[in-house]
């Protein structure tokens, strides 16, 4: 069993690190959206707006997709009960987050959460519950801005509710181990981006200021 174990957490590392938001709009649209984009994040947002919405929604999909598919293949191969089954869950969101192709250099990884979680299903369906329950609420109900930290407070709390579902027996400590670590992941991607982001304005500023 852990050597299978072993091979789904490279293959998920692997289809984490395709990023369909690279590639896709270059070949179908001749667009490059890491240049052209504000934030230069690779992701399905910045693909429906310079790539157009069906480019962006098969973005989308790929990124749903690449989480999906290594988390429900060892479900099928019955490795819910390995001790490295939370590191089979955040591979892919490890592998987008930094992607191997290039140079670890990914995008903010909600997408790729998103199908992980929905790659538990139908077994477990509390974990995806909770996370769009979150993100809906942070989007429609409270809005928070930016982006960037409406993302980190929600997949905080992707953690906290993990605990609870853990106390309450609903999901196994292998699956709150993966939600943690995919919280984690995400937190500190989104963290660096608004780091990233706090720069550039200050950077901006200050040349605006010199030249005056």
């Amino acid at each position: 069993m852990l050597e299978h174990q072993i091979v789904m957490i490279v293959t998920g590392v692997l289809c984490g690190s395709i990023l369909f938001s690279r590639y896709l709009p270059k070949w179908i649209k001749k667009v490059d959206i890491v240049a052209l984009s504000e934030d230069h994040n690779p992701g399905t947002a910045n693909a429906m707006q310079y790539a157009g919405i069906p480019v962006g929604l098969l973005c989308l999909l790929g990124d749903i997709f690449k989480g999906v598919l290594p988390v429900h293949a060892a479900l099928r191969l019955g490795l819910e009960s390995g001790c490295l089954f939370s590191l089979i869950m955040a591979a892919p969101v490890l592998g987008h987050a930094y992607s191997l192709y290039h140079r670890g250099r990914g995008g903010k990884a909600i997408a790729v959460s998103f199908g992980v979680l929905i790659g538990l299903m139908p077994i477990h369906t509390e974990p995806i519950f909770a996370l769009c329950s979150i993100y809906l609420f942070f989007s429609l109900v409270v809005r928070i801005r930016p982006h960037t930290r409406r993302t980190r407070i929600t997949y905080i709390l992707l953690a906290m509710s993990s605990l609870y579902m853990l106390y309450s027996r609903w999901i196994p400590w292998q699956i709150c181990g993966g939600m943690l670590l995919i919280s984690c992941i995400v937190v500190h991607k989104n963290s660096l981006r608004q780091q990233a982001l706090e720069q550039e304005v200050a950077e901006g500023a200050k040349t605006t200021t010199l030249s005056i």
